[in-house]
């Protein structure tokens, strides 16, 4: 009996109360706030949430921080954060100074001279009102520009605000100025005008003034129609630093506390619960959540004041169970704690050598408690008795007979604890067991392991897969008629009789819990209960918290993290305080260009789209996915995506979604909507392609036209190209007729039968060996179209000299100068002959002179053949006079021939003159002929 009291009086005197405080979650700078300074905190109209700190002004969305700066922000920190009707979010530095930022996200500001310091400045819906040195300052809020200066000399004044259309400002004096008409009035204030400190606060139409006095005692005043009317006497033993009035609530802000008053100045209980930190501002958002700004510790948020934590110096928390009448927590310097509903604790068991306690199960047997830390422990309730066993125990499980399962490092074997507490079979070895249950419809053991998962019955143990693939398990549980698994990358299973299906769920776990008669799951800071392969959301914990354990006690949950122990009102819990993420459209950026499209239509090269938005959501758990549709077509978005980049976009009409998609419900709420069109390129679209068809049509008429027109102009010059060919051929034969002339062949033969008459022999057998000669050549010439200019001259050298036979007294020459390649020269077959034959026929036979022929050949650069004819003839004029009074003397055609040939010639390759010159002596009697042809060769 002695006994039972001492250890009756020892646990109560272990009991702690007051350790315990309200819940909260933390924002500071290993969740990523850039300063533990934090000064002051707003909420705009759109949801994000704005916070001033030491280190500038953030913008805070649930997510992340964006800074602003300015070029003229030199110091950084301050307060007083508002915003204006054109959405703009108000900062002013403690020097004094205003900054803004302005809807595309900019910080600006505006010229200021005179800053009396850190004042307060007011906004309305027209006026921007702030002090100087000068007096007090009005600019329109749209414009900023300045409407009316108030000169106020020496103005000394703790406070500026607005009130029923008036400006009031002061201190020890207290003034207002009308806004409609500027007239400026003195305020009765015998309420606050000896008070050592002032502090005012505007909420909607009404103002209040708390003022402190030196023994820290404070009066509450609203002011109203000019008077200062009391509200509540407030007993504090410190420096007032702020306060609010927020929902019928007080609360003032001190260095060791937050301090929350009703408004007859009575303090609430729960006070004393709340972080005594150095607070600066006490703010309650939309979602009814509480944020507590502090000069040291960063934002506490506070959900629920009826969810408690406890937290112990240098403790952190393993696991915890209970036996039906207390909690029992386990931690990492050895200790056992027993805990009350209340969360007031004492130690229960001490390790000696202070391992971690890592497993406890103090409900699987009504007389002894299990647990494990440097090996196994069977501790008996009543006397308190230790048994130790060396083996490292994951879990135990009630079996059959007064023993239990029990599964570790190395092993799966029963224990028993009647009579004596004793190992008994061993029914497996050399496996890593993680967790153990016994199958009452299949009768096996089914044990979680390194190797995968195992079935043990009569004592031979298989593998349980999935779909032919090995499952790594952590946890296993029963209920009802099935079993629950968690694997190690966090999914679910049910498995009834070796046969395992997969429990369908878009999020990952990292706990199983068997609590009572439900299912617990936890994900991370997140519980939910799964019933019949539904799982629903039960609360959360801090956003930058980890769950390691939890279980229902009583009208509580009780969850434990590394550092905290958490008890949750079941019928109270904080998730009503939860809403949607709010999706807000910021701008979007077509080809890096910020423009609206929104039902409209963009060229085919504008098809680079940029949707920017901001996520507002402080829900502690992401219960949510970001998605979009685009089309049809539905995507997900990470959860710290703030655009949606649309690359090379086909031309087409889009029509794009952005919601959100309920991860427990796979429900999806589109927020927002848009479509345009992205034109295709012009040679795609209707008109193009009805024009371009037109056009081609037209352009394939013309071409056809063209080109039968082309064809028919071919085929006219191919008919004149063989009718200049028939006509050369034609001026040919005439060339070889007239050369063949049958004057030319009598006197030939005659002058050789006179040489063999007169038995001159031998100038009979040359006459005809040239005569032969030159027969010979004209019938070669014949076949082809031109010849060398050596061939030419060797022809012209036999006509010459078979006429030289004739004629005695003439005398002919052929020269060429200095042309040295004959060969290569190309001209027409005998062009020269018909006008050599000319000058003796016509010039020279009627001659009584010495008949001279003179034939010259030059070269003239770059392409120029002239050959020149001259004959010491009777001259062209006699020679037409004889011929028309001789008409029995044969005619020469070849003259005539030889034109139409030039002319033909002149069509198709060549450039041939003819030009003939008279000659006269001085008496102007006919010397002869000069006849020159030039041919471009």
């Amino acid at each position: 009996m002695k006994n039972i009291l001492i250890h009756f009086l020892s646990f109560f005197w272990t009991l702690t109360s007051g350790s315990q405080t309200i819940f909260y979650d933390q924002l500071d700078i290993k969740s990523g706030l850039p300063s533990s300074v934090v000064y002051d905190i707003f909420q705009d109209s759109k949801g994000f949430i704005w916070i001033a700190t030491d280190e500038g002004l953030l913008k805070y969305n649930g997510f992340d921080f964006k800074s602003y700066s300015h070029p003229d922000l030199h110091a950084k920190s301050g307060s007083n954060i508002k915003e204006d009707t054109w959405g703009r979010i108000w900062y002013q530095t403690f020097d004094g100074f205003l900054f803004f930022v302005d809807r595309t996200g900019q910080m600006q500001t505006f010229t200021q001279k005179n800053n009396i310091g850190f004042v307060n400045f007011v906004i309305t819906n027209q006026y921007l009102i702030k002090t100087t040195w000068d007096g007090i300052e009005v600019r329109d809020i749209k414009t900023l520009k300045i409407k009316k200066e108030i000169k106020i000399p020496e103005i000394q004044t703790s406070f500026l605000e607005v009130c029923d259309d008036e400006i009031i400002f002061g201190n020890h004096n207290t003034q207002s100025i009308s806004l409609k008409n500027w007239n400026r009035k003195n305020v009765k204030n015998e309420a606050i005008k000896i008070a050592p400190k002032i502090l005012s606060f505007r909420k909607q139409n009404n103002l209040y003034f708390l003022t402190q006095e030196s023994d820290f005692k404070c009066k509450l005043y609203q002011f109203s129609k000019n008077n200062f009317l009391p509200v509540a006497s407030i007993n504090i033993d410190n420096n007032i630093q702020n306060f609010e009035i927020i929902d019928g609530t007080i609360w003032i802000s001190t260095k060791k506390g937050v301090h929350a008053y009703t408004m007859k100045g009575e303090e609430l209980l729960f006070t004393s619960r709340l972080p005594a930190e150095d607070i600066s501002k006490v703010f309650k958002d939309i979602n009814n959540v509480y944020w507590f700004t502090s000069l040291s510790k960063g934002i506490f948020i506070i959900k629920n004041f009826n969810t408690w934590e406890l937290q112990l110096p240098n403790e952190k928390f393993n696991t915890i169970t209970s036996d039906g009448n207390q909690l029992f927590v386990s931690s990492s310097s050895g200790k056992i704690l027993a805990l009350d509903a209340e969360l007031n604790h004492k130690v229960y068991w001490k390790n000696q050598d202070s391992h971690p306690i890592y497993y406890l199960n103090f409900n699987a047997d009504s007389r002894f408690n299990f647990f494990s830390a440097n090996g196994f422990y069977v501790l008996n309730k009543k006397d308190k008795k230790v048994t130790h066993f060396n083996s490292a125990v994951k879990q135990i499980i009630p079996y059959e007979n007064n023993s239990f399962l029990t599964t570790g490092t190395g092993f799966v074997n029963t224990i028993a604890t009647h009579p004596t507490i004793e190992w008994k079979d061993n029914i497996l070895t050399n496996i890593r067991g993680k967790s153990i249950v016994f199958d009452k419809t299949s009768k096996q053991i089914i044990v979680a392991t390194n190797n995968g998962l195992l079935a043990l019955k009569n004592g031979k143990p298989h593998s349980i897969t999935y779909r032919n693939k090995t499952l790594f398990i952590k946890s296993l549980i029963p209920e009802n008629q099935r079993i629950i698994a968690l694997s190690n990358q966090g999914e679910l299973f049910e498995i009834k009789r070796n046969t395992i299906q997969k429990i369908k769920s878009k999020r990952l776990f990292t706990l199983l819990k068997k609590d009572q008669n439900q299912t617990l799951l936890v994900d991370k800071n997140t519980v939910f209960r799964l019933k019949n392969d539904k799982i629903t959301k039960l609360f959360s914990v801090g956003k930058f918290l980890k769950i390691k354990d939890l279980l229902s006690f009583k009208r509580n949950y009780f969850v434990v993290t590394e550092d905290k122990i958490i008890r949750i009102d079941k019928e109270n819990s904080f998730e009503n305080s939860y809403q949607k993420p709010k999706i807000i459209l910021e701008n979007i950026w077509v080809n890096e260009k910020n423009v609206s499209i929104h039902n409209q239509k963009l060229k085919a090269s504008e098809n680079d789209i940029q949707i920017n938005f901001d996520v507002l959501n402080f829900n502690f758990d992401s219960d949510y996915q970001l998605v979009y549709r685009i089309n049809g077509a539905l995507k997900n978005l990470n959860h710290n995506s703030k655009n949606i980049k649309l690359i090379s976009l086909a031309p087409e009409q889009y029509f794009i979604e952005i919601g959100i998609q309920n991860k427990n419900t796979s429900q999806i709420e589109f927020i927002h909507s848009l479509s345009f069109e992205i034109l295709p390129p012009f040679w795609k679209r209707t008109w193009f392609l009805v024009g371009s068809i037109a056009l081609l049509s037209t352009i394939s008429f013309f071409i056809y036209r063209w080109k039968i027109k082309q064809i028919k102009t071919k085929n006219e010059k191919a008919i004149e190209k063989l009718t200049l060919e028939n006509n050369l051929k034609e001026s040919r034969l005439q060339l070889i007729k007239s050369q063949m002339n049958p004057h030319f062949f009598f006197n030939a033969i005659n002058n050789i039968q006179s040489y063999i008459f007169t038995n001159e022999t031998k100038e009979a057998a040359t006459y005809l060996s040239k005569f032969s000669k030159l027969t010979r050549k004209i019938l070669e010439f014949s076949d082809v179209d031109s010849i060398s200019l050596k061939e030419e001259i060797a022809a012209l050298q036999l006509y010459l000299e078979l006429q030289q036979m004739r004629f005695k007294d003439l005398k002919f020459e052929i020269t060429y100068g200095t042309i040295s390649n004959l060969e290569q020269i190309k001209i027409p077959t005998m062009l020269f002959q018909p006008y050599v034959e000319n000058a003796i026929l016509h010039g020279l036979s009627h001659s009584s002179r010495d008949k001279k022929l003179k034939i010259a050949f030059q070269w003239q650069a770059p392409n120029l053949l002239i050959g020149t004819i001259y004959d010491n003839g009777i001259g062209r004029v006699k020679s037409a006079a004889l011929n028309q009074l001789n008409t029995s003397k044969p005619k020469s055609f070849a003259t005539k021939a030889n034109l139409e040939r030039i002319m033909l010639l002149n069509k198709d390759q060549y450039q041939i003159e003819v030009e003939y010159q008279d000659l006269y002596d001085d008496n102007l009697e006919s010397s002869g002929t000069l006849v020159t042809i030039k041919i471009k060769v």
